[in-house]
């Protein structure tokens, strides 16, 4: 299977690009997915994540992360899911929360869950299981 995981990084600081696409094939492994996912990792400042905060979610916070799925979560139903790659959506990290490996794993997963589709309450156990999986 063979997943298409894209990685921006619209900063100056270095991405460690290797360990995100690493973190999310992992999870994407353990979930065991029956088809192939396309995503996408954008790498922004603190403002860029503040300002799609405040315009998406009318929060003017600065977020460590940001989901934006292409899948209505709740009704189940997946964006293109007729062809053979299921489009997942992308995932925005604020680049000052991505320096701590373990920290951004966490990030990384709990993002890639949403994007999924599954709700908060879903999500502690598998982000457990997965973290266990992946020793972080």
């Amino acid at each position: 299977m063979k997943h298409e995981v894209l990685i921006y990084n619209k900063t100056k600081k270095r991405a460690p690009r290797e360990f995100i696409k690493t973190v999310i094939l992992k999870t994407l492994s353990v979930l065991k997915l029956k088809q192939p996912v396309e995503m996408a990792v954008l790498i922004v400042d603190k403002r860029e994540i503040k300002r799609l905060n405040k315009s998406w979610r009318k929060k003017n916070e600065t977020p460590d992360e940001l989901s934006f799925g292409l899948n209505s979560r709740q009704a189940g139903i997946f964006a293109n899911s007729n062809n053979a790659m299921l489009e997942l959506g992308e995932i925005v990290l604020n680049a000052e929360k991505i320096s701590d490996k373990k920290h951004l794993s966490k990030l990384l997963i709990h993002s890639l869950l949403h994007l999924l589709g599954y709700s908060h309450r879903q999500m502690e156990r598998l982000e457990a299981e997965i973290s266990e999986y992946l020793k972080i």
